[in-house]
């Protein structure tokens, strides 16, 4: 229970210390998740528009219709393309802003280092949290502000459309969701000690080009360079393997959701076609629900690719951390 607390206690200790880096720009951090859920309400009106025109306009051969209704969602179109535009704009005025201020801070911090505290983290790592550490940091700010709010609001309105539009075919995203859920939960598991040991080798590259550029004149002196060039191939090669054990499990994800999104839209446009044949559903509803399966499979990829990438920068942040922290 006391480490429990302890935790806990750091855990508040470091959203106080970013918070810092939030506070100068909370209008960034606003106006940008604004837009984007504007544009969201877009994406999710367009296919049920799409089914109107198909279903009241193609159908019955109402020109008059089609055209109102292709100019609406003309407009639609336009509007999310400016919002996404400026949602952008505002995620990445946010993201390099708390970027640039937090390594300005840890400069700061090392620039009080004593020589005993330098040799905690050697030069290499202090560099690659300088730079690396915190670029990871900033591109989860600018994905959580642009896909953690679209992707969740997609899937909420897709869903909730879907069941508008038939309640009996949205039951197969009860089946397929759970599944989806845990294979997410489970590549995050592995992900995350894997993007670790990846920046740790990245430290340990790192460290070994600034020795051996600082030490450049001994090496020479003394004959080294064959030595150095062997050391410079093993630190490059232990980067390679953990890029590319960290990389399969990313990759992983894509072929089971790509498999998970065909069989879902086989099965719906099997289903779709034979209430279409026994009268139960119009043309127009079986597009518009393929359109909101494309959604809700986009969405939960975006959401995945989201989960891996805070995985990699959480490390970050702990590795920043540690900097901060030191005494």
């Amino acid at each position: 229970l006391q480490n429990h607390n302890k935790y806990k206690r750091n855990e508040v200790q470091q959203v106080k210390r970013y918070w810092k880096y939030i506070r100068p720009y909370i209008q960034y951090y606003i106006l940008g998740p604004c837009f984007m859920m504007m544009e969201v309400v877009g994406d999710v009106l367009l296919p049920y528009m799409l089914a109107k025109i198909i279903n009241q306009g193609i159908a019955e051969r109402n020109v008059a219709y089609i055209i109102k209704i292709g100019v609406i969602m003309g407009f639609i179109a336009v509007i999310m393309a400016v919002c996404g535009v400026l949602g952008a704009w505002f995620a990445s005025k946010a993201a390099m802003n708390f970027g640039a201020d937090l390594r300005m801070d840890l400069f700061e911090k090392i620039q009080q280092f004593s020589f005993q505290n330098i040799d905690n983290f050697s030069t290499g790592s202090l560099i690659t949290r300088l730079t690396n550490d915190i670029t990871q940091i900033q591109n989860m700010i600018m994905m959580t502000l642009r896909m953690c709010l679209r992707s969740p609001g997609i899937l909420i309105g897709a869903m909730v459309m879907a069941f508008v539009i038939s309640p009996k075919l949205a039951a197969i995203f009860i089946i397929v969701l759970p599944v989806l859920a845990v294979l997410i939960v489970v590549i995050m598991r592995r992900a995350f000690p894997q993007f670790r040991t990846l920046q740790e080798k990245l430290d340990a590259l790192n460290s070994c080009i600034q020795e051996g550029l600082v030490g450049i004149r001994l090496i020479k002196s003394f004959v080294r360079g064959d030595y150095e060039e062997m050391r410079f191939e093993k630190r490059n090669q232990q980067l390679k393997e953990a890029n590319l054990t960290a990389m399969k499990t990313m990759l992983l994800y894509t072929p089971l959701m790509t498999l998970a999104l065909n069989i879902t839209t086989v099965v719906v446009v099997w289903s779709g076609g034979n209430m279409i044949v026994a009268g139960n559903m119009q043309v127009g509803d079986l597009t518009a629900f393929t359109n909101y399966i494309v959604q809700i499979m986009s969405s939960l990829t975006m959401l995945s690719i989201a989960f891996l990438n805070w995985a990699r920068a959480i490390a970050s942040f702990r590795r920043v951390g540690e900097v901060l922290n030191e005494k």
